[in-house]
């Protein structure tokens, strides 16, 4: 586990990382007694007068430990407190027990004099509700950083570097005259104890502020500047920032694979366009090929949006209808064979030999999938794949075509 590239790794045995967590009524205390608690359990320690409290929504049972943790961090009836020193503590206090331990009405707290009464109150409701987020002042780094990120993104050259010639590079080289400190926030809440962070963050009840940017795997390495959706709206949203090339939801895997696809125009005989509008359709990359063959490249990462993997499928089909053979470009192999079974058991498509059953090559996969394409006795749709790193390999390894930077850079994608 890692919150930011500039910090160093939180190891599987640095407690309160991955630590079994339990419950237990407040204890009596002379600040003030709150209702319930949660906190990691030191190593061996004795755990058997405390309810387990599991991390997954699935396997919480609020009867069973006589607390409504869902509930409570939901409603107005109980607040939320974060307690760091020696052992994080998450402690859950009754309005009563908050106004006895705090001095004030969780609901009517004491109001700013530049703040409207109305607004503060609406605030202060929200926040028992765990509905705000903490807020993030935009200091000069941190603008600084978001800039040159959405133009990277964009195909840009920013600090001597450019996503798809330096073959995604690191975060240092485009951060490295910056407050390393106040970048920490644009990945995660700064505002929260780090152990507290470590301990709860991954449990589906705690819900903490996120921050704009977050790491994602590419080209075998880890990328620290991808964008979830709360920093593309920030972007998007903000006039001192370049607005995002693509597509507003899409992710650095998904910008960067449309980069790698469009570097084919640079070949003899190649045309292509990224984000190309076709009939009611956005195609991640249409072109045509040097035999005049029209292709419609679609690109898929992993999510759990089932229904958008069938809307996919269904816009191949349609293309494909049409006489442009659809390309599914993948981030993985995993999400290849999860992708195709799923369309082959919800009827869309049918394979030759039914689902897959192992993650194949994508040599052999590919096999496949083109027997199928080019079958009469089977209906489908899509007329190769392949995957991100396939694709990488193919265009920048020691066999793909010579490509030179300025080449690269001058590509509009």
């Amino acid at each position: 586990m890692q919150l930011s590239p500039f910090e160093s790794r939180i190891t599987e045995d640095s407690w309160p990382y991955k630590a079994q967590l339990y419950g237990r009524p407040g204890l009596p205390d002379p600040r003030g007694r709150c209702t319930f608690e949660v906190f990691p359990a030191w190593p061996d320690e004795n755990v058997s007068d405390y309810q387990w409290i599991p991390r997954d929504d699935e396997q919480y049972d609020e009867g069973s430990i006589g607390f409504d943790i869902t509930d409570a961090e939901s409603g107005t009836e109980y607040v939320l407190m974060t307690e760091a020193g020696e052992r994080p503590t998450l402690k859950w206090y009754s309005q009563k027990q908050f106004r006895r331990r705090f001095g004030y009405n969780p609901l009517n707290p004491p109001c700013p004099s530049e703040v409207r009464s109305e607004k503060w109150e609406q605030f202060a409701e929200e926040q028992v509700r765990g509905k705000t987020e903490s807020t993030v002042r935009l200091d000069t780094d941190r603008i600084t950083l978001l800039k040159r990120i959405a133009d990277l993104w964009n195909g840009e050259v920013v600090c001597g570097v450019h996503l798809l010639a330096d073959q995604c590079p690191t975060i240092r080289q485009i951060a490295s005259d910056l407050d390393e400190e106040s970048l920490n926030r644009l990945y995660y809440n700064t505002n929260l104890d780090r152990d507290v962070i470590v301990a709860f963050g991954d449990a589906d009840w705690f819900e903490t502020a996120s921050g704009f940017l977050k790491s994602t795997s590419v080209f075998r390495k880890q990328a620290w500047y991808d964008l979830n959706e709360k920093g593309r709206l920030l972007i998007n949203n903000r006039s001192e920032f370049s607005t995002l090339t693509g597509d507003p939801y899409e992710g650095l895997v998904h910008r960067i694979t449309v980069g790698l696809v469009t570097l084919f125009d640079k070949l003899p005989g190649w045309d292509l366009r990224s984000y190309y509008n076709f009939d009611n359709y956005t195609l991640d990359v249409y072109g045509i090929d040097s035999d005049h063959q029209a292709h419609a490249y679609e690109i898929l990462t992993e999510h759990h949006n089932w229904k958008l993997y069938r809307k996919t499928y269904r816009k191949m089909e349609s293309l494909n209808k049409r006489g442009i053979e659809p390309i599914a470009v993948f981030d993985s192999r995993e999400t290849a064979y999860m992708v195709f079974n799923h369309w082959h058991r919800e009827g869309l498509g049918e394979l030759p030999n039914g689902a897959f059953e192992s993650v194949y090559s994508v040599k052999n996969g590919r096999k496949q999938i083109i027997g199928a394409y080019q079958s009469d006795s089977y209906d489908w749709a899509v007329a190769d794949w392949t995957t991100t790193w396939k694709l990488k390999e193919r265009i920048f390894g020691p066999d793909g075509p010579e490509f030179h930077r300025d080449q690269i850079v001058s590509l509009d994608w």
